[in-house]
């Protein structure tokens, strides 16, 4: 028996931007969360983006969610205005920027589940493919039997690449104690062992705060 939840469908992406000061990374928050609600929540199919900092203020995490793949490319990728929100890997006061798109898995609810985040985590893990990304999602699954009653914890939305080669697990908690809970469970070495053995570069992780959530506007019916 596992804990995991049915995958939302969907297509989503993220955009990673480390920047050289938490000014600079200030900065393009009001620059993202302007352009997203002057046009991008408009267009077809958009369902939400959020805009997360990290602990050190310097690096911007960017996350979409939409309602497939096709709406994303013709209403995002190719709308008119989308020069500022293209070509901000390129701005003088990002040191790096990398991106990720994919598709929602099953992942795991825990007893907070529905409250807003305090903490967002993003775990980025390049795997040999396909296999081993259901092997993962396998341990993550079965994880649910003590994270689904550890105290503060959100859920785990984990998503793949399209050539299930690249795994992006999303854990949220309430608050840094309940992270710092979560971490100290005896089952996290264990299953982070087991990852290792699946992957073929270390893991990236960032620790994040959000700063904008925005959705779509509300619809006529």
């Amino acid at each position: 028996m596992t804990s995991a939840n049915t995958p939302e469908p969907g297509f989503v992406t993220f955009g990673v931007l480390r920047t050289d000061s938490p000014e600079a990374a200030r900065r393009l928050v009001g620059l993202i969360t302007g352009e997203v609600d002057r046009w991008v929540r408009h267009t077809d199919g958009f369902h939400s983006a959020r805009t997360h900092v990290s602990l050190d203020g310097a690096t911007v995490v960017q996350s979409g969610r939409w309602a497939d793949e096709k709406r994303y490319r013709d209403s995002f990728l190719r709308h008119p205005e989308g020069r500022v929100l293209h070509t901000l890997g390129g701005r003088p006061e990002v040191r790096a920027a990398s991106g990720f798109s994919g598709f929602p898995a099953a992942g795991v609810r825990g007893p907070a589940a529905g409250r807003a985040p305090g903490l967002v985590g993003f775990a980025v893990r390049r795997l040999t493919g396909p296999e081993s990304a259901r092997a993962v999602l396998g341990l993550l699954a079965r994880s649910g039997e003590w994270k689904r009653t550890s105290p503060g914890f959100i859920s785990a939305s984990p998503y793949i690449g399209p050539d299930g080669t690249t795994f992006v697990n999303c854990p949220m908690w309430v608050d840094r104690d309940a992270y710092d809970s979560y971490m100290k469970h005896p089952d996290i070495a264990e299953g982070l062992e087991e990852v290792a053995r699946l992957e073929v570069a270390p893991p990236e992780f960032l620790l994040c705060t959000v700063a904008a959530d925005i959705g779509a506007p509300a619809r006529d019916r």
